[in-house]
């Protein structure tokens, strides 16, 4: 019943997957395809600064896309996808590697992530209004499932297709996926009532910079959701600091190879598929999702610092710890999209969403600059316990902003 009744969430969900597979194959094979032709890691790094920099500009595609029909941005965005991912397989096919043909392929790379940075925020925008609120957390589980299972495989795949066939098969098979996630998301139908909550007349004032502007103002009058966002900007600062740390702590502590660091990964995604998975048996209200992000933080936390206490006792109680510590954290994230959800009209959720991430991921980057310097100083060790704390200090300060709320009323 629940299957036939949501058949367009899964058409989403499926299109979702689709550009999920697409996106990984073009983006591997273009990362591969500088790593072998130019020897330099400047170049690898520059393909990392691009998709950092375009996640922290994202906010400008807010109004661009509230404004549009979500059906045909979600077509002319694939489409455009599929494009791009043919026209560097001719290049490839028909050039050799110099200067200008680098040129020209990291600006397709820059346009090919900026239409996932497009196509995913219109995709959460999308499912408010296709499943009822007391569905969403069980969707925004699933959708969290399908995505950590397939970061957990993907990258070897990808990388296996790659070894055993060539760059630009790689991405012909890309171009193929993105045009099955065209053809899903054709079949996706929404109804009157969904498009008339997505064209409130309310969030748009016909001008681009007035509609940026209208997102801003929303999410500064929501001060709720506004108070949760602010220490979430200073963890991923210290995500920053622990994420530059971690290969040398797996290196000094789990296992002195490759080894060490992709068994603290695994251990963290296989919390984080659970986690997905815990969090869609959950029937939360608004004021309940505040106390248990609250208690997700906490979790999170705990687990964190308990991993650089224990590992030089027992490697293997360390991943474990890694891994519940990645099942609150991904239960924590999965609550907060739907919380933010549920606090904002659909018209509006593209605008805030696409601020949410650029205010977030412009603290990563800072982040990783302080944790260089603090592994150089401090060791590897110091970034573990640092992001652990930050942890604890915001589910200190979430059950304060909770407990606040309560004496108000």
């Amino acid at each position: 019943m629940l299957k036939k009744k949501y058949l367009n969430v899964y058409k989403l969900l499926g299109g979702r997957i689709a550009t999920n597979v697409a996106d990984s194959l073009f983006y591997m094979a273009i990362l591969w395809y500088f790593k072998e032709t130019s020897h330099s890691p400047a170049m690898v790094a520059l393909l990392f600064s691009i998709e950092a920099g375009i996640d922290i500009v994202s906010f400008g595609f807010g109004p661009l896309i509230d404004s549009f029909s979500i059906k045909k941005l979600l077509a002319f965005s694939t489409i455009l996808q599929t494009l791009i991912s043919l026209v560097v397989v001719f290049i490839l096919k028909v050039a050799k590697s110099n200067i200008t043909i680098d040129v020209l392929l990291l600006l397709l790379f820059s346009a090919s992530t900026i239409l996932s940075s497009i196509i995913y925020p219109t995709e959460y925008k999308l499912l408010p209004v296709l499943v009822e609120k007391k569905d969403l957390l069980h969707f925004n589980g699933l959708f969290q499932v399908s995505y950590k299972i397939l970061d957990l495989v993907l990258d070897g795949i990808t990388t296996f297709i790659i070894a055993t066939t060539s760059i630009s098969m790689t991405i012909v098979l890309s171009a193929i996926i993105f045009g099955l996630a065209l053809f899903v998301y054709a079949k996706i139908q929404v109804n009157v009532l969904a498009k008339d909550l997505l064209q409130n007349e309310e969030y748009f004032s016909g001008s681009y910079l007035k509609d940026l502007r209208v997102g801003w103002t929303t999410l500064k009058e929501e001060k709720n959701i506004l108070k949760l966002i602010l220490p979430l900007c200073v963890v991923n600062f210290f995500f920053g600091i622990y994420d530059i740390g971690l290969p040398y702590f797996a290196q000094s502590y789990i296992h002195d190879s490759a080894i060490g660091y992709g068994g603290l990964l695994m251990a963290s995604s296989a919390g984080s598929i659970i986690g997905a998975f815990l969090v869609q048996r959950f029937k939360l209200g608004q004021k309940k999702m505040e106390i248990f992000i609250a208690a997700c933080f906490l979790g999170t936390g705990i687990f964190r610092i308990l991993v650089p206490l224990v590992v030089r006792f027992n490697i293997y109680l360390a991943l474990f710890n890694a891994g519940v510590s990645s099942l609150w954290g991904t239960m924590m994230n999965t609550v907060f999209e739907v919380l933010v959800q549920t606090s904002f009209s659909a018209a509006v959720l593209g605008r805030i969403d696409t601020i949410n991430d650029s205010i977030l991921s412009l603290m990563i980057p800072l982040g990783t600059f302080a944790g260089s310097w603090i592994v150089q100083t401090f060791g590897s060790m110091s970034t573990q316990y640092v992001y652990g704390f930050a942890l604890l200090f915001s589910a200190l300060y979430y059950f304060s902003v909770t407990q606040y709320k309560k004496r108000q009323k």
